[in-house]
């Protein structure tokens, strides 16, 4: 059996409100760097809203993380869901940096407890011998939201508008909530025996746990949330907030497909639908290969290659129709590398720790995702994509050095 019926009573409302909550998120990416005039902001500052979200998550996910070890998952994971709506909306109503930063940074403390709190579910009703199944298909969940998010706000964006298209999107999201408010269990273990009396800790004594974690955990952790850092580096953060751009530099604001002609932001969404149904694909299967090898490892390690070969199309690229090539191999690796590192890292948490580590493990790739956009449109100022992309391989490759010597996960 793949699942449990208890693994499938959390995973189906866990994983449809996670890909719900994402249709406002994955719509700016699509479009706001061909929405700057109706927005009010100049292209130079695309990449800080679309990276600022990710920032506030690095403090962020560690002190989630924590919360979520002493207070429970459910409320929690439905606060964040609530944040996610209210972000999507207002950006209906931004005008100008500043409200749309606002928005992001919104965002992004919702993220923080979507993310983490249902990777810690996930480690709370699995165990090693399928945890990589039960990550794999939450990654499944997770990249069909990006799949079709990104298409159904481009079609908006183009038929009615920006700002109508992200007020359906935040109804999107509100619809996600309401399935988990209804279905979603509390999965925290039961502690038996007398509690002990809790301590209340602010920011800094929180942060601090940060601190301490790294001091105390497995080398590998460290060494695998390196290689998750740089694959969101060059994944979720220079190709997914770059692909609209780079379409619309190379092939102008409408793109001819044999007969068919295009809008960018339409085609811009396509191409992150692309890259997200890869990406759900690849998850689920190497999840369940990284179970069966019973070495995480090796799937570690073809993720990075497919990823290095994908930056290497996209870098020489010639026609539009070898961009889809390009996304799709490097997306396979994102999908694969998010899922056997998840695992891994799950299979060497300690149990009263889970939270902390896994929110440990989300601020090392939402690093990589914040200074992606950064550097990608630092760069696109004075060097063409194709270059960037061609150092995404480099950066992407570096990972199989860290994974000499690695053997079995468990």
């Amino acid at each position: 059996m793949l699942l449990s019926r208890r693994q499938a009573r959390l995973l189906l409302p866990l994983g449809c409100a996670m890909a719900l909550s994402l249709t406002g998120d994955s719509t700016l990416y699509a479009v706001l760097p061909n929405q700057i005039e109706v927005v009010g902001i100049p292209l130079a500052v695309v990449g800080v809203l679309l990276g600022a979200n990710r920032l506030i998550r690095i403090p962020g996910n560690v002190l989630a993380g924590s919360l979520y070890d002493r207070a429970g998952r459910r409320r929690l994971f439905l606060l964040g869901l609530g944040l996610g709506v209210l972000s999507t909306f207002s950006y209906s109503l931004a005008q100008g940096f500043w409200a749309l930063l606002t928005g992001r940074l919104l965002w992004g403390v919702a993220w923080a407890l979507i993310n983490v709190g249902g990777y810690t579910m996930i480690l709370d009703y699995s165990s090693s011998s399928d945890r990589g199944r039960m990550a794999g298909l939450y990654q499944f969940a997770f990249m069909l939201g990006l799949a079709v998010s990104p298409v159904i706000g481009g079609l908006l964006t183009d038929a009615l508008g920006f700002r109508a298209a992200v007020r359906i999107c935040a109804i999107v999201s509100a619809a996600g909530m309401a399935v988990a408010v209804l279905a979603l269990p509390e999965t925290r273990p039961e502690v038996i025996g007398p509690v002990p009396p809790q301590r209340h800790p602010g920011v800094a004594q929180r942060l601090g746990q940060f601190v301490g974690v790294w001091r105390t955990v497995d080398r590998r952790i460290v060494l695998a949330s390196y290689i998750y850092l740089v694959t969101l580096f060059v994944n979720s953060g220079v190709l997914m907030s770059t692909v609209s751009l780079y379409l619309g530099r190379r092939w102008g604001t409408q793109v001819a497909l044999g007969g068919l002609v295009i809008g960018v932001a339409s085609l811009g969404g396509l191409m992150l639908a692309t890259r997200a149904v890869s990406g759900m694909v690849a998850g689920p299967v190497a999840g369940l290969i990284s179970d069966w090898l019973r070495n995480r490892w090796y799937v570690v390690r073809a993720g990075i290659l497919l990823g290095v070969g994908g930056f290497v199309v996209l870098a020489a690229v010639s026609h539009v129709w070898a961009v889809p090539v390009g996304v799709i191999l490097v997306s396979a690796s994102a999908g694969a590398l998010a899922t056997a590192l998840a695992a891994l890292v799950g299979d060497l948490a300690a149990g009263d720790r889970q939270g902390v580590i896994m929110g440990a493990l989300a601020t090392a790739g939402d690093t990589g995702s914040a200074l992606g956009p950064l550097v990608a449109y630092w760069l696109v100022v004075a060097v063409d994509l194709r270059w960037v992309y061609l150092l995404c391989a480099v950066a992407l490759g570096s990972g199989l050095i860290v994974t000499i010597g690695q053997g079995e996960a468990r």
